[in-house]
């Protein structure tokens, strides 16, 4: 079968586009008989005997790479989950740290699986690890991205030895695109300087350098060990390595500059009040100009929705929104990136998603917003709330009644 093919049948599955490429094998998603999405696992014609081997280990690994084998045949694997998307297309530079790093050590996990069993994962590139519709990242199997590149330990580009060493390499290379948002450098030296990452906590910036060190000896010898120094990252002096050479710089426990002032004595409470004052006004007349066209949009939904009732006149009866703080906002949404609460009795909850919402299947749509308007009204009393992307509404509750919209409502303007 072409790599290309689109809505042809396979194995008795509808096989859509394809989602991901390896070294030899292609995956599409597809819907089998009682319309269940599955991931179709394609080996290309022609390949070399290391991917065919690739091929084979997605079904002798499965359970551990976290993968449920549905039919197995010479060329064909169907498995679930389906992939979604790809690990390197996450939103991460909207992600908070701790979002970033829950994910990493999802990953980091799968690779301990692996080492349980005596077995290398080999290269761990986002490129080449993948996530469901819940954003949840699994593996298809183990060795199936090429042994090159900034995410490959030297002794495994040189020599092709892969054990768990190489793949602490691989994952301390995994958390620094995790945490910068971007590949990291290929590093020269025997102690990376990852001078690029002083604005972030010193101790990620230890913990990353000591993963990373072209000595397998000076590296991390476990996973285990990786992460319980990530447990307790903030306590910087006592995890990971520091570089002779290279102060630690950003000893905090938040990703800001180092070069950030020192800390002024504290403000009187009546000081303190007007500066958070000063400090807020711009800020939530921003908000407000953005919402505008959220409202316009909200508009076009409702009435789509058959909602009766007029949003210039709603907007007429509020006073205004109140941004949330990060702190306020903190555990209501891995998805929701900014969200304000209206000055009505009861209040009314806006919140933002990012891109990743797109990934999230109805279902899942339909439950995450669920979930998070329950919450919205539990912390804050509101009774209705919408969801937006951009300038379009994706969900919103209203008299007790939840609707969630599909891609014509949730794309960016």
């Amino acid at each position: 079968m072409q790599d290309t093919a689109t809505n042809a049948f396979v194995a008795g599955v509808l096989v859509g586009k394809p989602v991901f490429r390896a070294p030899g094998i292609v995956v599409h998603g597809g819907l089998d008989g009682d319309d269940r999405e599955v991931a179709v696992i394609v080996l290309q014609a022609v390949t070399t005997d290391g991917q065919k081997h690739g091929f084979e280990n997605i079904a002798r690994f499965a359970d551990t790479s976290g993968i449920e084998i549905v039919q197995q045949e010479p060329h064909v694997i169907l498995a679930t989950p389906e992939p979604k998307g790809l690990f390197r297309d996450l939103p991460w530079a909207s992600w908070p740290l701790e979002e970033r790093l829950r994910h990493f050590r999802e990953v980091a996990e799968v690779a301990q699986r692996f080492h349980e069993i005596g077995e290398p994962v080999g290269t761990l590139s986002p490129r080449y690890i993948t996530v469901d519709d819940e954003l949840r990242s699994f593996l298809l199997g183990p060795r199936l991205a090429p042994r090159s590149g900034p995410y490959v330990a030297p002794e495994t580009a040189s020599e092709r030895l892969l054990d768990a060493r190489s793949d602490i390499y691989s994952l301390g290379k995994l958390m620094y695109f995790v945490v910068a948002s971007e590949d990291p450098a290929r590093e020269a030296t025997p102690i990376p300087k990852l001078e690029d990452l002083g604005k972030f906590p010193a101790g990620i910036v230890r913990i990353i350098r000591k993963a990373t060190c072209l000595d397998p000896d000076a590296r991390y010898a476990s996973v285990a060990d990786l992460l319980s120094d990530l447990d307790k990252y903030r306590k910087h002096k006592h995890v990971g390595m520091a570089h002779p050479d290279i102060a630690d710089k950003n000893t905090g426990i938040l990703s800001v500059v180092p070069e950030a002032p020192e800390e002024a004595a504290p403000a009187t409470p009546k000081k303190a009040e007007q500066q958070k004052a000063t400090k807020d006004k711009p800020t939530r007349l921003a908000k407000e100009r953005r919402i505008a066209p959220v409202f316009r949009a909200i508009g076009l939904t409702l009435a789509l929705a058959g909602v009766a009732f007029l949003v210039s006149d709603y907007i007429a009866g509020t006073r205004g929104l109140v941004a949330l703080t990060d702190a306020q906002t903190e555990g209501l949404s891995s998805f929701v990136r900014s969200a304000s609460v209206s000055e009505s009795n009861p209040p009314v909850f806006f919140g933002q998603v990012d891109e990743s919402w797109e990934l999230l299947s109805t279902d899942r749509r339909r439950a995450e917003a669920q979930r998070l308007f329950d919450e919205a009204s539990r912390r804050f009393g509101t009774r209705d709330g919408f969801l937006h992307r951009g300038d379009a509404a994706v969900a919103h509750l209203w008299n007790g009644q939840l609707t969630v919209f599909g891609s014509l409502h949730g794309g960016e303007p």
